[in-house]
């Protein structure tokens, strides 16, 4: 989601009316929380905690069904509690992991809820991330206790598929466990001079409200999508660059564009599309940029991170979306521009300032082209300012029309 669509959808989230119907959810929590106070688990008897035998006043069943409209954790077998009963067998069970016998398995679930919940009250995430409970059961006892601390969205393929979509996922991140995911949405909320101020449960709302889609899987390609629709990105894998050179007649000639549809062109959504590729290209390039840093440095990602700058998110006046450095130190002013298509040919649009820029700034001024952007493993070819020699063919198709009245 780009800044201006961002900021559209923030205006017109009904906030107030969502909330508002949500409150007898948030309710049932207050009093879950209340039921389950840390010394009443310390006691809890193996009938009060599990799933299964029909006793809705049970911690398991409470959490997952009666809270289930505060983030669903039903995408996996009771086993995810650690201990249930099993219709089936018609006995308690246990997961082998913690113990054959039920009633050791119970007594060290019970400790590590206890231990979860402490930890959550620090923001330990260390020992959070340590803790053996199942991911998504941790994620929902931690947002169930602590609602304005830990986001209510469990699942990793979500969690990717939201990261994806805000364009906040890095290589490092979409590797890392659940709970450091979901901190980094967080991050992203509270950094919004607008979401800030949200309850963390109605962030959750509004992404799922503006993403409903389900996440690409990762061994798909992002499905193909047809022109004036959203573009859909899979998670980012290996970026690699690309050495092309341009043809002696670079640009060729050009006449009349050829009509593609019957239909008037939707000028609004067509921008839209283009403004999703363009910044997703940008996306992509900061994380090569650093990644290129890195190799040449001998430095680390962080260091790497504080020498690139993504300086179209402050405004568009610069004339150019990244500035990093090249090997002497000298500033690196990078523009980027973006295409699904395979490496190759490809056609793309210049502003007056943009070009006004590149002439500025001569041979620190470089052009990033995406290819594939797609796909999992995008690439890119890096062309040192190719308009110094006219090496590109420019083709004016857009008048500023000034219209004076007396």
């Amino acid at each position: 989601m780009n800044y201006l669509e961002l900021q559209k959808a923030k205006e017109t989230y009904r906030y107030v009316s969502i909330e508002k119907k949500r409150q007898e959810y948030y309710k049932a929590r207050e009093a879950f929380v209340e039921d389950f106070t840390l010394e009443h688990i310390a006691m809890m008897s193996l009938d009060e905690y599990v799933i299964g035998r029909g006793d809705k006043s049970s911690f398991c069943y409470r959490i997952e069904r009666e809270l289930g409209p505060l983030g669903h954790i039903t995408g996996q077998p009771s086993n995810k509690f650690g201990v249930w009963y099993s219709k089936q067998k018609g006995d308690y069970a246990a997961e082998p992991r913690f113990s054959d016998d039920v009633s050791e398995a119970f007594g060290l679930v019970k400790a590590f809820i206890i231990d979860l919940i402490e930890a959550g009250s620090r923001e330990d995430l260390d020992s959070i991330i340590k803790n053996p409970i199942s991911a998504l059961f941790k994620g929902k006892i931690l947002s169930t206790y602590f609602p304005e601390k830990y986001l209510n969205i469990f699942s990793k393929a979500h969690l990717k598929h939201y990261l994806i979509a805000l364009n906040l996922d890095t290589i490092d991140l979409m590797q890392q466990d659940p709970v450091i995911m979901r901190q980094a949405l967080v991050d992203f909320k509270n950094s919004d001079q607008d979401m800030k101020h949200w309850k963390m449960d109605m962030f959750a709302a509004f992404l799922w409200s503006h993403y409903p889609g389900a996440p690409i899987n990762p061994e798909e390609t992002a499905v193909k999508w047809p022109w004036l629709k959203k573009p859909e990105f899979p998670q980012i894998g290996k970026i690699k660059f690309v050495d092309l050179k341009l043809a002696s007649d670079a640009g060729g000639s050009y006449g009349e564009p050829k009509a593609t549809s019957s239909k008037s062109p939707d000028y609004e959504a067509e921008a839209a599309s283009a403004k999703e590729l363009g910044d997703r290209g940008e996306h992509i390039v900061m994380e090569a940029e650093i990644e290129r840093l890195m190799n040449e440095r001998g430095i680390s990602k962080m260091k790497a991170s504080k020498l690139v700058k993504h300086v179209s998110l402050e405004s568009d006046s610069y004339g150019h979306d990244i500035l990093s450095i090249n090997p002497d130190n000298s500033p690196r002013y990078i523009e980027v521009k973006a295409t699904q298509g395979k490496v190759g040919d490809m056609t793309f649009y210049y502003t007056a300032n943009e070009l006004e820029t590149a002439r500025k700034y001569g041979k620190a001024y470089y052009l990033y082209i995406v290819y594939e952007i797609t796909s999992k493993k995008p690439k890119i070819w890096i062309l040192q300012n190719p308009f110094l020699k006219d090496e590109l063919k420019l083709v004016p198709i857009k008048y500023r029309v000034n219209l004076k009245t007396e």
